[in-house]
Parts: structure tokens; C-alpha cells; sequence
């Protein structure tokens, strides 16, 4: 590759690296967005939680596959596909540098959505998703100018609009939602954002393999979502254990765009950030699903620049960055 304005840092801290990589905004060239089989897995069950069976399960077709998560997770992953599917989808080729960052919330967990322009339906999330209710926080590719990350609505239509209610879907070319941690370079406080993480494991110190933990997290799941926030707060304020998470996040400079990956509680992961210099920033993915590729790694080959020590590159959604 040749010199650019790009850089990258892995420090090696236990069994998770801590990654950080930063790419010029004169260096984009397009940014690009796939999902696998999106006509298919649209409005799909994604990961549905109930009480007693807090670790989720898949629904196709109307047909529950219990177990999707632990015994039988090809199921699970029936609409995941690998990084050279994604790759071949996106169209890419050894012409061009590119890296993918893995999105993998998206077709699995509520408030994660996404909107792209050339795309009917335009809009693609969960069955049930309630996205004329809510506000999103998202990595916004515009027709012109730098990506950035802003709020954005979502009417009857499915049309985009912005905070203030203006449509702006003639300017969007895609977006896709993440939790944004760190806003203006302030740390988004986590009791504004705490019923936008369906997973509680990714806020609180809980294993669904332990029985005792099990019983917890399924009383979260009881009124999903009426009572979800309402419950997350009571847990939060009664200084229940946090949970130190892997977490991609994706994030806006001044100059550039950043992708970092981290364990720790979120809020730590939003310090760690502004200290570098992020303006806003968004959580795109968490644990096993965790990675970023690079095409110029390898001889041109491609590769992993980082991942999680317990890496699944399957995914429903990556992120395609290609370099000029």
C-alpha cells in the first residue's frame, strides 16, 4: 500500500487487543455498505429474548429455533455469510485498496437499522421495530460531501428525516445506526442511552451459562420493551456490576474517520476515544463478531488486522471502505 493518510496501533492487553485505526477523509474514495440476502432477511425475528431464554433465539419463516445460540448455530447464523461473500457482493477487486468493518448488530438486535437510497424497501431492520417512535444515532453517507454521524428520524414512508424533521432522502446515500457514545466530544451519559442496548450482557456483568444470571437477565425481558429502560436504570442505580465488553466503535475527527476496538465498560471506551480526538462516535459491534479486514495485508492477498480471540467472521452486514 502506498503511503497514505492512514494509520493503525494494536497494543496487546490480556487476551483483546486494543486497536485503533485512522483514515483521512481525503483518502475515501466510497464508502459502501452490504448486507446478506437483504431482501430475505428484512423484518426477520432477529435475536428475540424472552424470559426464559434470556441468550435469544431465531425465528424463520414462523418456525422457533431454540438453541440457535448455544447447540444449533448454524441456524443462527442462517443469513451470516463470510468475508469473501461481502467482498464479492460489494464488488470489490485488488485495484483498489479496501478494508471492512464488521457490522454485526444489525439483523439481530432492536433499535439497529439501517437506510440506503437505491434500495426498495428502503429501510431495513426487525419485525417490530418501532422506527416512527424513536430518534437513531447514525453513520451518515451523504451523496456529497464527508461522512459524519448525526440523529436521524424515520416517518410512515420509511423516508429519512433529520433531528428537526426535515426530509433529507434525496442527500443520503445509506446510513445504519449504532449507540452513540460520544457526542461533540462529550461522553454520552449511559443512562440516556441504556434501553438502546438489547443485549444487557454488553452493560452489566451477567453470563446466560450461569443459571443465577440466567434468572436475571430473563426478568429484564419480562414487557419488552414497555419496562426495558425502567429496569436497566433500577440496575444501573443500584450499582449492579458493569460488564467490560469488546466493542468496535466507529468514529468522526476533524479529519478523518476512526474505528476502535476496545474492552471495557462503555463509558471508558467513550474517555479513551475523546483522548484522541474523536468528535462523535458510534458502538457497531461487540464480542465474537468484532474485526476489521485489510486487502493490502498479505501480499495483496488480503487479511485480519484485528479481531476478537474468539473471532466469528460470518456476518449479515460489513462496512466497505475503498481507498483512492
Amino acid at each position: 500500500m502506498r503511503n497514505r493518510n492512514l494509520s493503525h496501533s494494536l497494543s496487546y492487553q490480556g487476551k483483546e487487543n486494543e486497536f485503533f485505526m485512522q483514515v483521512g477523509f481525503e483518502e475515501l474514495e466510497r464508502v459502501l455498505f452490504s448486507i446478506s440476502y437483504r431482501r430475505f432477511n428484512n423484518r426477520e425475528s432477529g435475536v428475540v429474548r424472552i424470559p426464559d431464554c434470556p441468550e435469544g433465539y431465531r425465528r424463520i419463516r414462523g418456525l422457533e429455533l431454540r438453541g440457535a445460540f448455544s447447540e444449533n448455530k448454524e441456524d443462527a447464523r442462517i443469513y451470516h455469510r463470510d468475508i469473501n461473500w461481502h467482498i464479492n457482493h460489494l464488488k470489490l477487486d485488488d485495484k483498489k485498496d479496501f478494508f471492512l468493518v464488521s457490522n454485526g448488530n444489525l439483523g439481530n438486535n432492536f433499535w439497529n437499522l439501517s437506510w440506503e437510497y437505491d434500495k426498495n424497501p428502503q429501510l431495513y431492520c426487525l419485525e417490530g421495530e418501532e422506527f416512527t417512535k424513536r430518534v437513531y444515532s447514525c453513520f451518515v453517507v451523504p451523496k456529497i460531501g464527508n461522512p459524519k454521524i448525526e440523529s436521524v428520524k424515520f416517518n410512515e414512508l420509511e423516508e429519512i428525516l433529520d433531528e428537526t424533521g426535515n426530509n433529507i432522502s434525496n442527500e443520503v446515500n445509506w446510513c445504519n445506526y449504532g449507540q452513540m457514545i460520544v457526542r461533540e466530544s462529550n461522553v454520552v451519559p449511559i443512562e440516556e442511552i441504556i434501553e438502546e442496548f438489547c443485549d444487557i450482557r454488553h452493560i452489566f456483568d451477567l453470563d446466560n451459562r450461569k443459571e443465577d444470571d440466567k434468572k436475571v437477565l430473563g426478568e429484564f425481558y419480562i414487557d419488552y420493551p414497555q419496562r426495558f429502560k425502567e429496569k436497566m436504570l433500577r440496575e444501573l442505580e443500584s450499582r449492579r456490576k458493569r460488564g467490560e465488553h469488546y466493542h468496535s466503535t466507529l468514529g468522526i475527527m476533524d479529519s478523518g474517520i476512526t474505528i476502535f476496538h476496545s474492552k471495557d465498560v462503555v463509558e471508558n471506551i467513550a474517555k479513551k476515544l475523546i483522548d484522541r480526538g474523536i468528535k462523535d462516535a458510534i458502538v457497531l459491534d461487540n464480542g465474537g463478531s468484532v474485526g476489521l479486514y485489510a486487502s493490502w495485508l498479505n501480499d495483496n492477498n488480503g487479511g485480519w488486522l484485528n479481531t476478537c480471540s474468539y473471532f466469528r467472521p460470518e456476518r449479515i452486514s460489513y462496512i466497505g471502505v475503498v481507498l483512492k
